[in-house]
C-alpha cells in the first residue's frame, strides 16, 4: 500500500543531504522479516512512470555534490538502475505493509541482475543522499555461545533493506501511479535466467541454512530444460491469471555441490515475483481464473510417497488417500512421512516443523505417539521406506522425478492442445473446461516415469 507517512528532511528543510539509516531501535526485527526480494525486473513502462523516474533523477542531480558530469553510457546505465530500482521499491510498498525490500549487497548476488553491484550501490547510495530512500543496513547473526572460549561463530541473517521515503511515496502518488496500479506502470518482465543451482543445505548449530547460488557451466542436457521453461514463459504469460499474477519460473537445482551433479536433484520450477500464485494461500486459489474462466486445481495425492512405490516396484495401496492408514489421524502420518522423506534418516524426535503442522491443523498429538514408536506401524503400510536410511533414493531425488512429471504435463498441454497450465509444485492448474484432457495427461506422465498412476484429486 502506498502509504505516506513522515520522515526527517535535512537541515535545508528539504530532503537531501543527510543519511536515511534506521537503527534497530527505529525499526523492529518483525519489520525487517517482512521484507520482500528486489528482483529488479520491472521498469517504467507508462508515460507516468517515465515522468515519475525523470523527477527523481532530477532530484537525485541535484542532491549529487559532483565535480564532472557522467559519462554518456554511465548516464544511460544510471537511468535504467534508477528506473528499476524505483519500481521495485513501489512494488514492496505495495505488497508489504511496512514498505521494506531486500538485496544483498555482496557482489556475488549481482552475477545475473540487469544493474552491476557498483552502478546498484552508487545509485542507492545517491537516492539515500538526496532523501529519497531508507536504509536498513545487513547484519550478521552470533550462534549462542555456550562456554568453552570458542571462537564466535557469526551466520548470514538479514541483507541489506531498502524502502522509500515519503518524498518518493508522494511523488508516485502525484503521478497518478496509485497502490493499485504499480505493476501496469513498472510491469515485471520475464526472467532471463531460468535455471537456478544451489549448493546442499547446512546445518550450522542446529539450523538449516539453505545452500549458496552457485555460478554454473551449462550441458547439453541444461540448455535443453533451459529452453523448455522459457517455452511455457512466453505462452503462458500470454493468458491472464486473474486473482494473481504470472511474471514467468526459474527451475531450481539443488546439490549443485555434491559430486556426479548433473541437473538430477531438485528441479522444481518457481514463479518470480511478488504476485505469484504460488505464493497464495491454497483456500484462495480456487477464486482464480484464466481469461476470465474459472479453474480447476488438480492434485497428486501423496505425491513423493507415490512416487517412490513406482521406483521401488511396489503397487499402490487400493485407497485414495495414501496418508489414511486406519486408526491415526492423517495429518500426523503425513507429518511423519514428510520429515522423515526431508531427512536422510529416521528421526527419533518430532521435528518442530513437524509439529507446527500437526498444532496448525487443530490436531492433538498423544504425548506417547513418538517419532519411533510410530516407525513400525507406518513401515507396515509402506515397506519401502525401510530402506530410506540407506541413501540410494533421496527428497532430491523424488522432488526430480516429480518436476518432469510437472514440466512434461505443461509442456504437452502447451504444445498438443494449446492448453495452458500452471504448476503448484504437486499439483496443477487449468481452466475447468481442461479439466478431463489435464488429468488424463497427468497420469500419462506420471505412469510413464514411475510405472504406476497416481491418485489424483480434484478441488
Amino acid at each position: 500500500m502506498l502509504v505516506v507517512t513522515k520522515t526527517s528532511q535535512s537541515r535545508q528543510g528539504r530532503p537531501g543531504y543527510t543519511r536515511n539509516r534506521k537503527t534497530m531501535t527505529e525499526v523492529t526485527i518483525d519489520e525487517l522479516k517482512q521484507a520482500r526480494y528486489m528482483s529488479l525486473t520491472s521498469p517504467p513502462a507508462s508515460p507516468e512512470a517515465k515522468r515519475l523516474v525523470d523527477s527523481i533523477i532530477d532530484i537525485i542531480l541535484s542532491a549529487e555534490q559532483r565535480k564532472r558530469a557522467r559519462q554518456p553510457s554511465a548516464a544511460v546505465a544510471f537511468k535504467s538502475a534508477v528506473g528499476l530500482i524505483v519500481g521495485d521499491l513501489l512494488i514492496g510498498l505495495q505488497t508489504r505493509e511496512v514498505g521494506w525490500s531486500y538485496l544483498s549487497l555482496s557482489t556475488a548476488a549481482f552475477s545475473d541482475r540487469p544493474i552491476g553491484y557498483w552502478t546498484f550501490k552508487r545509485t542507492v547510495q545517491a537516492m539515500e543522499t538526496a532523501g529519497l530512500l531508507d536504509v536498513s543496513l545487513g547484519r550478521n547473526s552470533q550462534a549462542i555461545d555456550f562456554g568453552g572460549g570458542q571462537k564466535p561463530v557469526h551466520s548470514p541473517s538479514f541483507a541489506t533493506r531498502f524502502r522509500p521515503t515519503a518524498t518518493m511515496a508522494a511523488m508516485a502518488l502525484e503521478a497518478g501511479i496509485d497502490d493499485q496500479s504499480v505493476t501496469k506502470h513498472f510491469p515485471p518482465q520475464l526472467p532471463k535466467r531460468v535455471i537456478e543451482v544451489r549448493a546442499k543445505s547446512e546445518n550450522t548449530r542446529g539450523r538449516k541454512v539453505k545452500g549458496k547460488k552457485l555460478k554454473f557451466a551449462h550441458t547439453e542436457k541444461s540448455r535443453a530444460m533451459e529452453a523448455e521453461i522459457k517455452e511455457l514463459n512466453r505462452f503462458l504469460v500470454t493468458f491472464e491469471l486473474e486473482g494473481a499474477g504470472f511474471s514467468g519460473y526459474r527451475r531450481l537445482f539443488h546439490e549443485g555441490d555434491v559430486e556426479g551433479f548433473d541437473f538430477q536433484w531438485g528441479g522444481r520450477i518457481y514463479g518470480v515475483g511478488d504476485y505469484s500464485y504460488q505464493n497464495m494461500k491454497k483456500s484462495d486459489r480456487p477464486n482464480l481464473k484464466i481469461d476470465g474462466e474459472p479453474i480447476v486445481e488438480i492434485d497428486i495425492n501423496a505425491s513423493y510417497l507415490s512416487i517412490l512405490h513406482g521406483i521401488s516396484g511396489y503397487p499402490l495401496p487400493q485407497k485414495d488417500d495414501l496418508y489414511d492408514i486406519g486408526g491415526i489421524d492423517r495429518t500426523i502420518i503425513k507429518a511423519w512421512v514428510s520429515s522423515t522423506i526431508g531427512h536422510h534418516s529416521f528421526h527419533t524426535r518430532w521435528p518442530k516443523n513437524a509439529i507446527q503442522e500437526i498444532e496448525d491443523a487443530g490436531i492433538e498429538k498423544p504425548k506417547e505417539m513418538t517419532m519411533t514408536s510410530l516407525q513400525p506401524v507406518i513401515l507396515d503400510h509402506f515397506p519401502m521406506l525401510g530402506d530410506w536410511p540407506s541413501g540410494r533414493v533421496t527428497w532430491a531425488d523424488l522432488m526430480f522425478t516429480e518436476s518432469e512429471i510437472i514440466i512434461g504435463t505443461m509442456l504437452e498441454l502447451m504444445r498438443g492442445y494449446g492448453i495452458p497450465c500452471f504448476s503448484v509444485h504437486d499439483s496443477i492448474i487449468v481452466r475447468r473446461k481442461d479439466k478431463q484432457i489435464a488429468m488424463e495427461t497427468l497420469e500419462s506422465q506420471f505412469l510413464g516415469r514411475t510405472t504406476i498412476a497416481p491418485r489424483l484429486k480434484v478441488k
